[in-house]
């Protein structure tokens, strides 16, 4: 078990800037502003002028005066299409329509006003560019339409980011789904090292690994932005990319969509391993169905949104598997006589030499009787081969293990003007998924005795507030929210005794009342059980003002960021035992130095190496000293045991020179260990008393 909580401060203090467009970018704000000089048809510079900036789909304004300079600023403008007029007594009206303001921008927008009445409007037309000048940092934004027109891997919007310059994708294209979180978070911008820093709302958006933690459906994203060349302040938790995600709010007109995806085996080919085993066509199933609405609670001033997803998705990972057959269930290993193995019993052992042999078991069958009960409960819950094995006996059991994934998503988002000069918005979002995967044995004896469940459940909210103090003075206040629970659970998980295999009442005291199938490893048989595996739950708390004061031809940005990290995990393991068998160290070989196969094949021993090979012929000669000529043995004499005798104590004393050589080389070695450390532990104490000459002679 682990628990990891971490607080990271940061002071942000943007630096002074001078000229119209000094109101410097926050790269997390996912919202956008205006910034701009406005002079008279003279080229001189107007005080005092009032610029609006009016969102069309919403109808509420954003209103600021310039400065003694003629500057002005509108930050904090959600992104959408807006339409900014400037007006003062004495001068024309100037209106400027189908403002484009996207995530991230600042944009530089001057005016020049002509002398007249108020009640007279300019109305400009051109669409000049509008250049994005005030902020160091470069990227790309993807907007609504590009969202919408363009084809998505699973309604997943963010697998447009791989389609920015400068960007490289790493994941795996198989895995694009809303909840493959590690395979959505595969990019890497320009090279770079340490991850990438994903934000919704202008939250964090992260879970262990340096993951994304909730991928909204594509029809509830506004815009995104992938910044690849951060330069800001504020992005200092990553050298990578900065994805910044703003979800759509609602306007003053109701408006939705709604949308099924689906795909079916009827359209599909049949996999090839399936096919090939002869196999049905497995079940292949995808549905998408989701939707979203947004609309006023009171216009002009309070807005909702909301959109929901589900995707439920079926496919097969087929894999052949190696089980025992009936046969060897019951101790027939006879059909291996084909393939030269012999079984050895264990029982027959004696000492030849210094050497341990043993003879094999009649037949190749074990009986009935030597069985461990154990083993044979075990052996149950395999299947039984439904296929031909290959030559060497394996791959005999064949099935579709089909995968599945069960998932829902729901975003929600509620925007309200309190008063002219201050707006909020809250934002929740959750998701949830459940996918089954690796039982490849399918059910046996009402268990799965492989396989996993995977949860993916996630919870998020941000509340932001906006106060206009004064024209010159913002304070922005953001707190977030991120919750992200990934527990795994097996399959026969609460739903298994082990103590039904059979073991002593001694040993399933030992598992503290575990309740799963233990995992067994028989080396040439697939395995089958498993250990209890890893939960994890990932907490972010962000806290977040920032103070904006805009003054003569200069603005300073002020905030703080500050996060408090939480990560628990926990890990049982193999709480009810983990069980290995490994034939290289078997007691069913024909001696204790035997080496491969726990059995040896008959004949020429031609799987060993040439030297290999003549140490086992000497071996043998060595146990059958007394074969002669004709090939009859003979009784072995007391001289023959008496050799026998001296080649054993000659095997100990060798065995025991050894291990004090290897003692004393061990000896050594933490002898020179402590050395260092004392000498390392002298340099520092020299070091912090500023006699560094003296510490070298000292501590040599």
């Amino acid at each position: 078990m682990r628990l990891v909580t971490s607080r990271v401060g940061l002071c942000l203090l943007g630096f002074l800037l001078s000229g119209p467009t000094a109101a410097g970018a926050l790269a997390q704000e996912f919202r956008g502003a205006v910034t701009g000089l406005v002079t008279d048809a003279s080229a001189g510079r107007l005080p005092g002028v009032t610029v609006t900036a009016t969102n069309v789909s919403t109808n509420v304004a954003s209103t600021t005066v310039t400065n003694t300079e003629g500057n002005y600023t509108i930050p904090y403008l959600i992104p959408g299409q807006y339409t900014v007029k400037a007006e003062l007594s004495g001068f024309k009206k100037v209106v400027r329509e189908n403002v484009d303001v996207r995530i991230g921008d600042r944009l530089a927008l001057d005016f020049s006003l002509e002398l007249g009445a108020i009640e007279e409007t300019v109305m400009v037309t051109a669409q000049s560019p509008l250049l994005e000048m005030a902020s160091a940092s470069s990227g790309q934004v993807i907007d609504e339409k590009r969202i919408s027109m363009m084809p998505l891997s699973d309604g997943n919007p963010f697998v447009l980011s791989r389609l920015v310059p400068g960007v490289a994708f790493t994941g795996d294209l198989k895995f694009s789904r809303p909840f493959d979180n590690a395979g959505t978070s595969g990019i890497n911008a320009d090279g770079a090292s340490g991850g990438n820093e994903f934000t919704l709302d202008g939250s964090p958006n992260m879970t262990s690994g340096r993951r994304v933690a909730f991928v909204p459906p594509a029809g509830a994203v506004q815009q995104f932005k992938v910044g690849t060349a951060t330069f800001d302040a504020a992005d200092g938790h990553t050298a990578g990319a900065v994805v910044n995600v703003t979800l759509k709010s609602g306007t003053n007109s109701l408006k939705g969509e709604s949308y099924y995806y689906l795909r079916r085996d009827e359209l599909s080919a049949t996999d090839f391993f399936v096919k090939k085993s002869g196999d049905a066509k497995p079940d292949l199933k995808y549905d998408r169905p989701g939707g979203y609405l947004g609309g006023p609670v009171r216009l002009n001033r309070t807005f909702f949104f909301g959109a929901v997803e589900w995707l439920y998705d079926t496919f097969p990972e087929p894999l052949p598997q190696t089980v025992p057959t009936q046969a060897m269930r019951n101790g027939d290993f006879s059909a291996l006589l084909a393939q030269g193995t012999i079984i050895y019993d264990p029982a027959t052992a004696q000492q030849a030499g210094a050497r341990v042999v043993r003879q094999p078991f009649p037949g190749n069958i074990i009986p009935a009787s030597r069985i461990n009960p154990v083993a044979a409960a075990v052996l149950k819950y395999f299947p039984l081969p439904n296929q031909s094995a290959d030559n060497q006996g394996r791959n005999n059991f064949f099935y579709v293990n089909p995968r599945n994934d069960t998932f829902y998503s729901v975003s929600s988002r509620v925007d309200h003007r309190l008063t002219d000069r201050q707006q909020l918005f809250v934002r929740y979002t959750r998701n949830d998924r459940r996918e089954s995967r690796s039982a490849i044995y399918g059910e046996v004896n009402g268990i799965a005795p492989r396989g996993n469940f995977l949860f993916r459940t996630n919870d998020g909210v941000t509340v932001d507030h906006v106060y206009t103090m004064t024209s010159s003075t913002l304070l922005d206040v953001r707190a977030g929210w991120q919750r992200f629970k990934e527990p795994n659970v097996r399959q026969h998980e609460g739903r298994f005794d082990p103590a039904s295999l059979g073991f002593s009442s001694a040993v399933t005291g030992l598992f503290g009342g575990a309740s799963y199938f233990p995992f067994f490893d028989f080396d040439q048989f697939s395995d089958i059980g498993e250990n209890l595996t890893s939960v994890t739950n990932h907490s972010i708390y962000s806290f977040q003002p920032t103070v904006t004061r805009i003054f003569g031809n200069h603005s300073l940005r002020a905030g703080y960021d500050g996060r408090l990290y939480k990560e628990f995990g926990s890990n049982p393991g193999a709480k009810a035992g983990e069980y290995t068998f490994r034939n290289n160290a078997a007691f069913t070989r024909q001696q204790d130095n035997s080496t491969g196969p726990s059995l040896r094949v008959r004949g020429r021993d031609a799987r060993f190496p040439e030297p290999q090979r003549a140490r086992i012929r000497s071996e043998r000669r060595d146990q059958h000293r007394g074969r002669g000529q004709s090939g009859v043995c003979r009784q072995p004499d007391s001289a023959d045991r008496a050799v026998g005798i001296q080649r054993a104590r000659r095997a100990a004393v060798r065995v025991r020179r050894e291990s004090r050589i290897l003692e004393w080389r061990q000896e050594q070695r933490a002898a020179a260990r402590r050395l260092r450390v004392q000498g390392e532990r002298c340099h520092r104490r020299a070091r912090r008393s500023g006699s560094v000459h003296r510490s070298i002679h000292h501590c040599r």
